[in-house]
């Protein structure tokens, strides 16, 4: 059954802030619904009256309601474990913004919770999405570019969040350089080991400690490849973000979001991931990253953030 011929899944949103809007828009144009939204802050929830969808200021009391078909998670970090152990609890298929937890002891625990419960967990890892990164990947898997030297991936910000996000986000290499460390690992199919990470000296009011303003992350691929990483916090084209991959046959350099027009990019794979969930929860193979793949990528950024070097600043 093709996800056109099936009913519209029924989603609970849990979260309503910045990521939790972005999701909405994206849930509008799939093949899901919003039918209910969970939302602490009284203010936010006032704005979101009339949209249609039953609103909580808690969980609970949305699980109890029922009327749903499946979660998707848009709080802050930090409370992702919390959240989805619940949802899971009850029996919740469920999409997790990345990165399922601050820590890969978090991360792990949902991890386990989806194993025990046999629920499907996916997390938010949307380059997946992307057309250009799956042809990409494609091409790498059929051989065309031989072994994988070299690949290299940046993702810049045309310009940072808001200071008190960045004190609970975990830092840039969690906040930002899990996207880059599980599309490394979802494009080549190898593991990275990160050997040295170098912050930049440079700061910028207003200054925000233990979050660099931008870092170049270096490791080697499990197949000997090298892998790089570079991550920064504002960027003159605005929020950017490209690969380059050389092998010994061939290479591709894919500049899939750059500028204004990257939203749309970022729009179009946020509802291409929501529609795979949905699938996924009709009984398709997923086709999203799963909280292993999260706990993979999470493991790779608490290392970097552990790697002390002669030039690494320490707040």
């Amino acid at each position: 059954m093709t996800i056109e011929s099936r009913d519209p899944l029924r989603l609970l949103v849990v979260g309503a802030g910045r990521m939790g809007r972005v999701h909405l828009g994206a849930i509008e144009a799939s093949h899901a619904t919003t039918v209910a939204v969970v939302e602490p802050s009284p203010e936010t929830r006032a704005q979101l009256e009339g949209s249609g969808s039953r609103l909580y200021g808690e969980l609970d009391a949305a699980l109890v309601e029922g009327g749903f078909d499946a979660a998707l998670v848009a709080v802050p970090s930090g409370l992702h474990l919390g959240v989805v152990d619940s949802l899971l609890g009850a029996g919740v298929p469920t999409l997790c913004e990345k990165p399922c937890g601050l820590t890969t002891d978090d991360t792990a625990e949902a991890a386990r919770r989806a194993r025990d419960t046999d629920v499907l967990l996916q997390v938010g890892y949307w380059r997946r999405f992307v057309p250009e990164l799956r042809a990409l990947r494609d091409e790498i898997a059929s051989g065309k570019l031989g072994a994988i030297a070299l690949a290299l991936a940046w993702q810049w910000d045309g310009e940072p969040p808001e200071p008190h996000f960045r004190r609970s986000s975990g830092g840039i290499l969690i906040d930002m350089g899990v996207h880059e460390f599980d599309q490394l690992r979802w494009l080549t199919g190898q593991d990275i080991s990160i050997d040295s990470v170098v912050e930049s000296s440079v700061f910028v009011e207003p200054y925000v400690a233990d979050d660099a303003e931008s870092v170049m992350v270096s490791g080697r691929f499990s197949g000997g490849g090298v892998a790089s990483v570079s991550l920064g916090r504002r960027y003159d084209r605005g929020d950017s973000c490209w690969v380059e991959v050389i092998g010994t046959l061939g290479s591709r350099r894919c500049e899939f979001m750059v500028g204004p027009e990257g939203e749309e990019v970022f729009q179009r794979a946020l509802v291409a991931q929501i529609d795979a969930f949905a699938a996924a929860v009709g009984g398709e193979v997923p086709e999203g990253a799963s909280a292993d793949d999260a706990v993979a990528a999470l493991a790779i950024a608490e290392r970097g953030a552990c790697l002390e070097t002669p030039d690494t600043h320490q707040g």
